[in-house]
C-alpha cells in the first residue's frame, strides 16, 4: 500500500522595504563632469528614506606639486540636496570655507557648481574654480 503526504507549503512574501520617492527622482544615479582647471569631477546621488542625499564625491585638483584628490562615499550620505542644491563642507582654514557646492538644472540634466579646497597640509592658499556635470554611468 502506498501512502502520499501531501504538504503544503507557506510562503510570506518578502519584500524588499522601498524608501518613498523623493522630489525629483530623475536626479538619483551617478554624475560626471570636468573642472574649469581641466580635471574630473564625479557625485553619485541617492534616495535615503526619501530624501535626495550626495553619497559620494570625488574631486581632482592641480596643485602647486601636481594633483590631489578629494573624495569620500558614506552610504549614509554627506550632503543632502535640498531644492535642487547641495553643499559639502570640507573643512575651514585662513581664506575660508573649504568646499564643493552643486546645483542640479531638472530640465536639462546637468549639475553645475564650484569648490574651494585647500592643499594638503596648506590652510592659506584656498584653491577654486567651477565644475560642469552630466548624469553618467
Amino acid at each position: 500500500m502506498l501512502i502520499l503526504t501531501l504538504t503544503t507549503f507557506s510562503f510570506s512574501s518578502c519584500k524588499k522595504k522601498t524608501d518613498p520617492v523623493p522630489d525629483y527622482p530623475q536626479l538619483i544615479g551617478h554624475w560626471a563632469g570636468t573642472t574649469s582647471q581641466g580635471t574630473a569631477i564625479l557625485f553619485t546621488v541617492d534616495n535615503l528614506q526619501g530624501n535626495l542625499n550626495v553619497t559620494r564625491y570625488d574631486l581632482t585638483v592641480m596643485t602647486v606639486g601636481g594633483y590631489q584628490q578629494y573624495r569620500m562615499i558614506n552610504s549614509n550620505g554627506i550632503a543632502y540636496v535640498t531644492n535642487r542644491h547641495f553643499r559639502i563642507h570640507i573643512g575651514t582654514g585662513i581664506a575660508g570655507e573649504s568646499y564643493i557646492d552643486g546645483n542640479f538644472d531638472v530640465n536639462d540634466l546637468t549639475l553645475n557648481g564650484s569648490y574651494a579646497v585647500y592643499q594638503s597640509g596648506n590652510t592659506t592658499d584656498i584653491i577654486t574654480g567651477n565644475y560642469n556635470c552630466n548624469m553618467g554611468d
